[in-house]
């Protein structure tokens, strides 16, 4: 992280204004070399502009303000960027800590993708299935239908062949009550004949 006012955008060589401005904001000449050097400047380019920068001055070593005590570093977890200093300048490599933070949010994009298609593929799968249930439902209702017409029919024929059973039995039972005197008639006249016949002596 670059300090306040002073990017990555540079010249080809260190202004030493540059420099002057960060020393009277109070950053050490440590501070002051780390920050160029994030920036990409070589060590004599920081140390030339250092010089002239004493040198407009008018001291022959400029005394620099102590930095402020810092508390000792907690222990990071691997693979996390290093921490802020009192100033809020990130100890380490900005390109580095933005390459780390790009890593994990291409890592954490391709998991919740990966989600995403499991989740269309589970969908995909239920719907599947939910359309052969709906399919063979239909198919077991127009069964059930068939089946039922099938039953009601029998019953119906059933029924009408009892009706018409019934009316046979009495169409005979009336005939036969017609007949019926006729026939003991001719049954008694059958009995009296053999009662005579049995009574004829042979010669």
């Amino acid at each position: 992280m670059a300090f306040a006012g002073f990017g990555k955008k540079r010249e080809a060589t260190v202004p030493a204004d540059a420099v002057i401005s960060m020393q009277q904001q109070g950053y050490s000449n440590d501070q002051i070399i780390q920050n160029l050097q994030s920036q990409g400047f070589s060590q004599d380019q920081i140390n030339t502009a250092l010089s002239q920068a004493e040198i407009k001055q008018g001291v022959t070593a400029q005394p620099q303000p102590q930095p402020m005590p810092q508390q000792p570093p907690e222990q990071q977890p691997e693979g996390m960027p290093p921490p802020m200093s009192a100033e809020g300048v990130v100890s380490g490599d900005v390109e580095r800590i933005e390459e780390i933070a790009e890593a994990i949010v291409e890592e954490k994009w391709k998991e919740l993708i990966k989600s995403v298609d499991k989740m269309n593929e589970w969908k995909s799968q239920a719907e599947q299935k939910l359309s052969s249930i709906e399919e063979s439902l239909s198919t077991l209702r127009e069964d059930f239908d068939k089946l039922h017409t099938a039953i009601l029919g029998k019953i119906g024929e059933y029924d009408q062949n009892i009706v018409n059973l019934s009316a046979e039995i009495k169409a005979k039972e009336k005939v036969l009550q017609k007949r019926l005197p006729t026939f003991t008639e001719n049954v008694n006249e059958l009995s009296r004949i053999t009662k005579t016949l049995k009574g004829v002596k042979p010669k």
